[in-house]
């Protein structure tokens, strides 16, 4: 008898403590999504593909902030076998209305074409970015960025002429969560297509809307 008394506890107490953590995850996301931002509980990103530009060419990146307050960010650079920022460079309170740009000139490296080997500049890969622990997740959303490939030329009497730049096309992805519970082991994934699949916010306790 005192062991399915036990046992009674027990469950009780299972029960109890996950609805609990299920009170406690939503109030965590309500407070999240207080502010009336339907993505707030997504980090986002600005990402451009592997670019392989020829020799003599250079990467212009510029960003604006196109918030009323002060807003900072990270720009990481990555090179095609590695996961881990070559370079990475943050900006910190970047004025509202203000424009700041970075010139990269990537180093050589050896190029297979087909049967080819040449020595080109080595590919490389952006990520405009939230600095981490800065407190702001959501920071990418008020910077406008762009990605230019651009190449200095001499002209007959050795002055230096730009040629048209060519601009790179930008992606946004959001680290977003894809569970019930994202608070309590739930699984975040990257999502590349962030306006056709957006995450879904759960609604405010009391809302009858769907989960």
């Amino acid at each position: 008898m005192s062991r399915k008394i036990l046992i009674v506890v027990v469950v009780l107490v299972i029960v109890g403590g996950f609805s609990y953590m299920m009170r406690a995850a939503g109030r965590a996301e309500t407070e999240d999504l207080s502010n009336g931002d339907p993505f707030a509980l997504s980090v986002p990103v600005i990402v451009t593909p592997s670019l392989q530009i020829a020799s003599g060419q250079v990467l212009l990146y510029k960003a604006t902030n196109v918030s009323e307050g002060p807003t900072s960010f990270r720009l990481m650079l990555y090179t095609d076998d590695s996961g881990v920022p070559a370079v990475y460079k943050d900006y910190t309170r970047v004025g509202a209305g203000k424009t700041v740009s970075y010139v990269y000139r990537p180093p050589s490296a050896t190029l297979e074409l087909g049967d080819e080997s040449v020595e080109a500049p080595q590919p490389v890969r952006a990520t405009f970015a939230p600095i981490p622990a800065t407190g702001d997740p959501g920071v990418i959303r008020h910077i406008v960025a762009n990605v230019q490939v651009m190449r200095v030329q001499k002209g007959a009497n050795g002055s230096a002429m730009l040629d048209t730049p060519t601009v790179v096309p930008l992606s946004h992805c959001n680290f977003e969560p894809r569970s019930v519970i994202p608070y309590l082991g739930g699984h975040w994934y990257w999502n590349c297509a962030p306006d056709m699949y957006p995450v879904k916010p759960l609604p405010p306790q009391g809302d009858s809307g769907s989960r």
